[in-house]
């Protein structure tokens, strides 16, 4: 009897890792990279990332209060700043539409803001809740 118990106790040991592939968490970079993907439709982390940055409610209120005052002008227009990443503009583009004298480092800066909110309401799961 505790042959079974061994059997059943390594098959659920087995299935873990899979179990832990499939929830595997976003990360800012995942984020960025799959944002710049045109057409979501195959890969359901891509779709997921797409749906997440449409929901900019979601996400771009849970932008601390420090990283604001950092960010600038700039923290109020983070959903802007992911729509001209969508529509491919470059990051010294990007820079100059947020301040005149605007570079790609402040471009970089608020992306990685952006993506690192987007990543943390998907990993929370509060995407899959209000898309559905």
């Amino acid at each position: 009897m505790s042959h079974s118990l061994d059997n059943t106790s390594s098959k659920s040991r087995l299935s873990l890792p899979w179990l832990l592939a499939a929830h595997r968490s976003y990360s800012a970079q995942e984020v960025l990279h799959r944002l710049q993907v045109d057409r979501p439709d195959g890969d359901p982390r891509t779709l997921a990332v797409h749906t997440a940055a449409a929901l900019t409610a979601v996400w771009s209120a849970e932008l601390p209060e420090r990283v604001a005052f950092d960010l600038g002008r700039a923290a109020t227009r983070l959903p802007t700043v992911v729509y001209w990443y969508r529509q491919g503009l470059s990051a010294n583009e990007i820079g100059r539409r947020l301040s005149p004298l605007g570079t790609s480092w402040d471009a970089a800066r608020a992306l990685e803001a952006a993506a690192s909110l987007i990543a943390q309401a998907l990993n929370r799961g509060e995407v899959a809740t209000r898309a559905a």
